[in-house]
């Protein structure tokens, strides 16, 4: 067996960031051999698309405990200042402990000898080196800063920002602003040069507040965000020509975070906590009702279809704050799938035009409406434009229980969810208006996707009872009839 030469070895330390990283862990932790983990992977993958200059935005949000801060902070500068020493590199954590831990595993790397050997232009003495900053001899840096730490004067062509919350005292929404503060009036200006320097946010979801959440909200960022367990499908690359698929239900990491394990830290942190730092799926206070790993996901909508129907919650007015939304759903075989979901502050002949041209489209059989209140009004003013042969099937209005809440009424809708009949899919554009609000719900800002949903789910049930019923006012016998193919292009 040809062994390979040192030659060859120090070649593919400096071609591969995934060698490279597991050769710093067995610098780093010694008689250990890291495990071939496929995360592991993917990280590597998004961060030699920053260092090529592919994205210049990237967050990674990951469960604790997963080697992404030695990934990022420690192995990445060094890789990258390998190549270019020139690079001046800021890492940011939330305490100077922190930061300077994650410094001095970095100068144990780049002072050891085979990453001497392997990058020559490290060989030489560094300008400076001491736990917080090292220098190259080109003047190309890594330092270590802590949050709310002095940049003036100073400036970086990259900037690592690694777990800027403390868990356990700074995830509340005053603690969250003043770090987010921070970035946006000294960290994001100290960028060499604006249009080309990058930044990297590595951390564990904590708030609806947090640096994820903040920068997000901004400018398009490139997300890697991996639960501890799968709640979708996900298809996750690992590089060019190559992609995992993360099924729901599986652990990402099953040898160190197994289900035993998270059972335990999900009761020893309460479920929205859990969800925040372990999902990645922070709720506001008091939210999480709703749990979105309950529905099932479908990658293509099903051609057959026995009924389909629209869902609207009409709002009181453009100025309500409140949106209007319509929902188009389709049954199929006792199971309810959406199809689309539209959300707008609409006036009432807005609405009532992008109900009827909904309704069109999607060829509904009938357009379900709460009777109460702005719904009613909604009902009369289509009376008024369908024909009177067609309007007595098409305009269902729902009745309610007014004395049930909402978060009753979503109750009463997830129960259809946690018996797997109901449908959302896996990729479509409004997921990204849409899962966040029933992720929130019922502290969120918005819940009105969520009250079309509870309608939904009720006027389904409505529909199942009357299935082989011709007294139902809308007439039993069009649910016995399979429709096919009538998907608009």
């Amino acid at each position: 067996m040809t062994h390979p030469t040192n030659s060859e070895i120090n070649a593919l330390l400096r071609i591969s960031f995934l060698a490279f990283v597991e050769k710093v862990f067995e610098t780093l932790h010694p008689g250990q051999t890291m495990e071939d983990k496929w995360h592991i992977e993917a990280i590597c993958y998004e961060l030699m698309r920053v260092a090529n200059g592919e994205n210049l935005r990237l967050m990674l949000n990951l469960p604790p405990r997963g080697l992404k801060s030695i990934i990022t902070s420690v192995a990445w500068p060094a890789f990258v200042l390998g190549h270019y020493p020139a690079t001046q590199i800021f890492v940011v954590s939330h305490n100077l402990d922190l930061a300077t831990n994650l410094s001095n595993k970095f100068r144990k790397v780049v002072e050891a000898d085979w990453y001497k050997d392997a990058f020559s232009t490290m060989s030489g003495k560094p300008l400076k080196d001491n736990e917080r900053i090292f220098v190259t001899q080109s003047g190309g840096f890594r330092e270590a800063i802590s949050v709310h730490g002095a940049v003036i004067g100073k400036g970086a062509d990259i900037i690592i920002m690694d777990d800027l919350l403390d868990a356990s005292e700074l995830a509340t929404q005053t603690g969250c602003e003043k770090v987010n503060n921070w970035i946006d009036t000294s960290l994001s200006t100290r960028l060499n040069h604006p249009v080309e320097s990058k930044m990297v946010l590595l951390m564990q979801r904590l708030s609806v507040f947090d640096p994820s959440a903040h920068l997000a909200s901004q400018e398009p960022w490139h997300q890697l965000a991996l639960p501890a367990i799968a709640e979708e499908d996900i298809v996750v690359r690992l590089n060019a020509n190559k992609t995992y698929h993360y099924a729901k239900g599986e652990l990402l990491d099953a040898v160190r975070l197994p289900q035993a394990v998270l059972d335990i830290q999900r009761s020893k942190l309460g479920e929205a906590n859990f969800l925040a730092q372990y999902q990645q799926r922070p709720v506001p206070d008091g939210g999480g009702e709703i749990d979105i790993g309950l529905f099932k996901r479908y990658q293509t909508l099903p051609k057959l279809y026995d009924v389909r129907f629209l869902s609207v919650d009409a709002a009181s007015g453009s100025q309500s704050g409140s949106y209007c939304v319509i929902q188009t759903w389709q049954m199929m075989d006792g199971n309810l799938y959406l199809v689309h979901s539209q959300r707008g502050y609409w006036n009432f002949p807005q609405l009532k035009k992008k109900v009827v041209d909904s309704q069109s489209y999607w060829q509904a059989d009938f357009i379900a409406i709460e009777k109460a209140s702005s719904g009613i009004a909604l009902l009369e003013v289509l009376r008024e434009y369908y024909p009177e042969a067609i309007r007595q099937k098409l305009l269902q209005g729902i009745k309610v229980d007014t004395k049930q809440s909402k978060v009753d009424r979503a109750g009463k809708a997830m129960v259809a969810a946690e018996q797997g009949l109901v449908h959302l899919p896996k990729v479509a554009p409004w997921l990204d208006e849409l899962l966040p609000e029933f992720g929130a719900f019922p502290a969120g800002r918005n819940d009105d996707q969520v009250d079309a949903f509870s309608q939904a789910v009720h006027f389904f049930r409505i529909l199942l009872r009357s299935r082989y019923n011709p007294n139902f006012k809308g007439g039993g016998r069009v649910l016995t009839k399979r429709y096919h193919g009538r998907l608009p292009h």
